[in-house]
């Protein structure tokens, strides 16, 4: 899959369309689950004042790529090489928690229940995932129902379930409330 890029950030279309879905306020609380090199935390971290992102990673190495790509950002983000169920979250509610391409948040099991223990009254989950071969925006469609519907069952309120073709395939997302 050819993903395009932003050349100025290195952002692909699908990170930055994701964290214009999460709708990042100034002092926003907010988990990434699986951040990788840390590119949604640099685009999330242009659109903090006052908040602060928690960025989750089960491999040292993209910790460590996260960290480098965020050096001017230490008072706004901090990062935890560890797996969701085994992160030393200290406690945090967050208002806002974004996952791009998380196995382990499209199935119910643990991370949701987590992910939505963490979530403050009101906070929002959003899902984002792009598949090789979703070349038409029915795949990715049929993807964001399973997603909403394991979700539902996990306790959340599904709010919108938005797909876009990002130009290397369609994306799908899901955006949901914890029920409470």
């Amino acid at each position: 899959m050819v993903i395009i890029a932003d050349v100025a950030s290195g952002a692909s279309k699908r990170l930055r369309w994701a964290v214009e879905l999460l709708q990042v306020d100034p002092d926003d609380r907010i988990l990434e689950v699986g951040c990788g090199h840390g590119v949604a935390v640099s685009l999330v971290c242009d659109r903090l004042t006052d908040g602060r992102i928690t960025a989750v990673d089960r491999s040292p190495k993209m910790i460590e790529a996260a960290m480098n790509r965020s050096q001017g950002d230490a008072r706004k983000v901090r990062f935890v090489a560890a797996s969701l169920a085994e992160a030393d979250l200290r406690d945090e509610i967050y208002d806002k928690v974004l996952a791009v391409h998380v196995a382990a948040l499209h199935k119910p099991g643990d991370e949701l229940d987590i992910v939505r223990r963490r979530l403050a009254p009101g906070g929002r989950l959003c899902l984002v995932s792009q598949a090789p071969g979703w070349n038409a925006s029915g795949q990715a469609k049929r993807f964001g129902a399973e997603l909403a519907e394991v979700l539902g069952e996990a306790g959340f309120d599904v709010e919108d379930q938005p797909v876009k073709d990002l130009g290397s395939g369609c994306a799908a997302a899901v955006i949901a409330r914890a029920s409470r």
